[in-house]
């Protein structure tokens, strides 16, 4: 896919990695969609963004349910000329849950549901617009968290990828995942920016080759 002109909706765009993401592909020309619940750490990426190009929109969700997400979709219809082109669903880092501390073991469980639901939602919907306007489009489930091969969020990432892949092929709509290093102490040795910058990387390289699809991208 050609980056240049192409419509990029970025989840948890409030996030450091989300800005980050925002910034590489509106230095590629890309339209540029922040998308996030924090209306501060929105306002921060859109200011942050701007002067890299004023191809960069923000849509604060009062939630992530279907009814919030679904007008953005809507807009995106409206403004742009067959709507999306790449959706970048970034699962963001969640801290590791305390055997220690005073926490509650269900809440921990529900945010890691909230955000596998805000995922698929989405997925969902963008897909839908994809079809719809029949886009050779691209969705990349993303994870900033460091992890193992069995940790939840890598085998929801991997689960949903290769599933909707399948799903999708047939209508030329490619999904893609990326999982960081599965050790902290590596990510450590090579430092907070390289991580980031090499998860960008990988983004772009899913999204430009016509030839990836349903499969996950590790970065060691």
């Amino acid at each position: 896919m050609n980056i240049q002109n192409s419509v990029v909706v970025i989840t948890s765009a409030g996030s450091h990695l989300g800005q980050n993401l925002a910034q590489h592909f509106l230095s590629l020309n890309a339209n540029v969609i922040l998308v996030d619940n924090n209306e501060a750490s929105l306002n921060q990426a859109l200011h942050h963004c701007q002067p890299y190009s004023s191809h960069v929109f923000q849509y604060l969700l009062d939630d992530e349910s279907f009814e919030s997400v679904q007008p953005l979709f809507s807009s995106i219809n409206q403004q742009f000329d067959k709507g999306i082109d790449v959706l970048i669903n970034l699962y963001p880092s969640l801290p590791s849950p305390s055997l220690i501390k005073d926490e509650q073991i269900d809440s921990y469980s529900r945010q890691y549901s909230k955000l596998a639901a805000t995922m698929l939602c989405f997925s969902k919907l963008a897909a839908r617009q994809m079809l719809h306007n029949q886009k050779r489009g691209v969705i990349v489930n993303l994870s900033s968290q460091e992890q193992d091969s069995l940790s939840q969020p890598s085998s929801l990432i991997s689960e949903f990828t290769q599933n909707w892949a399948k799903e999708l092929m047939p209508f030329n709509i490619r999904v893609g995942g990326i999982l960081p290093s599965r050790s902290e102490r590596h990510t450590k040795h090579r430092g907070w920016a390289k991580s980031h910058d090499e998860l960008i990387r990988n983004t772009e390289y899913i999204v430009e080759n016509e030839y990836f699809n349903g499969r996950i991208l590790d970065s060691y």
